[in-house]
């Protein structure tokens, strides 16, 4: 398996709160309300278009997507986008927080506000924004007498106008080129320069969407670099380790955090640029223009291995606490016959932890990128160096396979030698020579390499984060978060407010495991025997996993009103840890601290999973358990019988041939672990599970079956699947060939 790919962070913005508006609707009774409402945003009283534009917000909210469609339907965006041009700072915030919220939760919504072309409008409000806002930071004679109240609208509105953008450009691929046309980079820029007079809201939203703006975007990335003072700026934030006056220090963090990240989404392009410059000058690139980039890496691992001693069950309990006082409020106002109130500083409060989560989860998509991007490159650079020991060299010499290449023989539906279809086409000897070879780099040598390398940083500062942000919480599932803050099941608002908090931990525990799989991936790809030096590191890392799986596994599931909602949560969860021990396991060649519980567990996880990736997984796990030895016959046995007869002949033999991928990805996976399981007779488990428990006779009498399940396979919609499929029948076919002819000679020999 390869690298873990980059991953960008795309969650998108969450809609910020605005200042409410007493009297603004909630709901509407009938469709003719709404033409009405909407007539009043072209009143004459600015207060009925503030009313107006504030109603449309809470409607557009609407937990029932049928008041939505009829704002839309009654051409509620080029309404709103009409009064972005509007002459009162509270209607223009009001708006700009409706289209927020509007493109944050409704794709074909943020598709229809491009068409109307919302770019023009806002294009022509930034200039007025740019304004007030240098008024207030200069505090002109212009924004002397501005309120509070006042300044937060004109910061409110850019935010709103910046989130709108950022979705945007993260939904609507095809509006990257408006965007781009927009030269917004010296404005975003901007608050960069002036982040300790600035609310750090509206600083990190900038930097958010610039780390968006700039991902795999070549116009933005020269653009940036097109201006010096630009990246000097960011440089120095990300070097800002005494602080900046005005700052507190976690929001210096998270602005340092990302421009960071912007900064490595241009580094390519930057050090690209370097080269063209001083191409043919002696000497090369200045040190003083490349060491800045060649030590950001180092810089903003930094600061991300601090801003991730995140106490993830201390925010449990904060969460705890304010979904109680939510759920006590909203059941004394339903009692009273009241509307739920809004604006409470408890709801306010978890949208800051939910914040505060989601920059964690974007410091931990950097540091997995860095390490994607850096961390392997450092590693088989030095591993390149490193000389093959004679032990390696003897064992990689070491091919169990040539008796193959002697035996060709093909199976009809009655198991009997078909010499006509495919002829000449043999097993694969390569992937039992790679179950056999040892790696070209020792143990010592991969330890010496990760030691100068950014993996050393990785497991010293940033892996016990990653573990202990991977652990669930009480506030992780439904079951026990309504257990925690609730009597009974709650209902409307109270159960909207836990799911909602479930699913900022679910998010957080799932981005944690991704980054642990992205480092175990890359040791796996270019420092694999560092493995067999830290067997330490993988017991306790085995353990973690399973304790992982276990609650989100082992546990009782939510009321069934919820059940889908909790089983999606958990899954989602689960499926990653899945990842991690497929890949710990993979890489430490089976020498994982396996029980036979544990063992049963995961067949259950395979039996139970609702979907083919995770089956895969599960399948993937067992398969690298099942190669132990010596010693672990009774596990192989219980594996290996699985695979074959649960995951391989039931789906063949059972019923007819399944036809679709869902059920053919599990059973190549399965079948490729068997090849590599039982790839040689002197394993210790071969003779006792392998011949005594008729494998190759099960398996000649799937061939047919299996060859005619992946020629339903269309080609030209699934070819990676189609391809795969058909190797992996050639291979059975070979493999069968080989265990005939191997037994055959063993049998020569007594």
């Amino acid at each position: 398996m390869g690298r873990a790919p980059k991953r960008s962070f795309k969650d998108g913005a969450t809609p910020l709160g605005h200042s409410a508006v007493a009297g603004a609707v909630t709901t509407v009774k009938s469709k003719e309300e709404v033409p009405a409402l909407l007539k009043k945003l072209t009143s004459d009283d600015a207060n009925d278009r503030v009313w107006a534009a504030a109603s449309s917000s809470n409607l557009l909210m609407s937990e029932d997507p049928a008041v939505r469609r009829l704002l839309l339907s009654n051409n509620v965006v080029s309404a709103l986008i009409d009064c972005m041009a509007d002459s009162v700072p509270d209607v223009i915030l009001q708006v700009t927080g409706a289209l927020h919220k509007l493109v944050a939760i409704d794709q074909g919504a943020a598709e229809e506000v491009c068409r109307k072309n919302i770019f023009a409008a806002i294009q022509a409000l930034i200039p007025r924004l740019a304004k007030s806002i240098d008024d207030i930071i200069k505090n002109s004679d212009d924004a002397a007498n501005l309120t509070v109240d006042e300044r937060n609208i004109v910061f409110q509105t850019t935010d709103n106008l910046i989130s709108i953008l950022w979705v945007l450009c993260e939904t609507v691929p095809w509006s990257l080129k408006q965007i781009n046309n927009m030269a917004l980079i010296p404005f975003l820029i901007s608050f960069f320069k002036v982040i300790g007079k600035l609310p750090a809201s509206l600083v990190q939203t900038a930097g958010q969407f610039l780390y968006t703006l700039t991902d795999a975007n070549a116009h933005a990335q020269h653009t940036l670099l097109g201006h010096p003072a630009a990246t000097q700026t960011l440089f120095a934030l990300v070097n800002a380790h005494h602080g900046i006056d005005g700052v507190l220090a976690e929001d210096l963090a998270i602005v340092s955090i990302l421009a960071g990240g912007i900064l490595a989404n241009i580094k390519p392009a930057a050090l690209s640029q370097l080269e063209k410059t001083y191409k043919g000058r002696d000497g090369g690139i200045s040190e003083a223009e490349e060491k800045p980039w060649d030590e950001l890496s180092r810089a903003l691992l930094q600061i991300i291995s601090g801003f991730i001693q995140f106490d993830v069950d201390a925010a449990a309990e904060t969460a705890a606490t304010a979904v109680r006082s939510v759920i006590a409020a909203h059941t004394e106002s339903e009692a009273n016959g009241a509307e739920p109130p809004g604006g409470l500083k408890q709801e306010a409060a978890l949208d800051q932890l939910n914040s505060r989560i989601s920059y964690v989860q974007l410091a931990l998509e950097l540091a997995a990128n860095i390490f994607t991007d850096e961390g392997a490159d450092d590693a088989e650079l030095d591993a390149d160096d490193s000389t093959p020991s004679e032990d390696d060299e003897d064992m990689a010499d070491d091919d169990i396979g040539s008796d193959a290449e002697d035996v060709t023989r093909h199976f009809d539906e009655d198991g009997n030698a078909d010499e006509e279809d495919d002829a000449g086409v043999d097993f694969d000897i390569n992937d039992m020579e790679d179950i056999l070879a040892e790696e070209s780099t020792t143990a010592k040598e991969a330890d010496d390499v990760a030691q100068q390398s950014i993996l050393s940083v990785f497991i010293g500062a940033i892996v016990p984060s990653l573990q202990r942000l991977a652990k669930p919480t009480k506030m992780s599932t439904l079951a026990s978060a309504i257990s925690e803050c609730a009597e009974t099941t709650p209902s409307g608002s109270a159960t909207k407010a836990i799911v909602s908090v479930v699913e900022s931990f679910t998010a957080l525990h799932e981005r944690a495991l991704g980054c642990f799989n992205n480092v175990l991936l890359v040791i796996e790809e270019s420092l694999k025997a560092w493995f067999r030096k830290h067997g330490d590191n993988v017991d306790q890392w085995w353990r973690l996993l399973i304790d992982i799986a276990q609650l989100l596994f082992g546990t009782a599931g939510s009321s069934a009103d919820l059940a889908d909602t909790d089983q999606r949560l958990r899954f989602a969860v689960l499926e990653p840890t899945i990842s991690c021990m497929w890949t710990l396991a993979r890489s430490a060649q089976g020498a994982v601290p396996a029980t036979r519980e544990q063992i049963e567990g995961l067949i259950h996880v395979c039996e139970q999973a609702p979907n083919s990736d995770l089956r895969v997984k599960a399948i993937g796990v067992l398969g690298s358990i099942a190669c132990r030895k010596p010693g672990h016959v009774s596990d192989n046995q219980r594996i290996g019988t699985f695979l074959l007869d649960s995951v391989v002949c039931k789906a063949l033999l059972d019923n007819g041939a399944p036809a679709d991928s869902s059920k053919v990805e599990p059973i190549i996976e399965a079948l490729d672990l068997i090849y590599d399981i039982y790839g040689d007779q002197a394993y210790d488990y071969d003779e006792p599970v392998f011949v005594r428990g008729g494998f190759l006779a099960k398996l000649r009498s799937c061939y047919l079956p299996m060859r005619k399940l992946v020629k339903t396979v269309d080609r030209r919609v699934k070819r990676e699947l189609r391809d795969r499929g058909d190797l992996v029948v050639q291979n059975m076919r070979g493999f069968i060939d080989y265990k005939d002819s191997e037994r055959r000679s063993a049998q020569g020999k007594i």
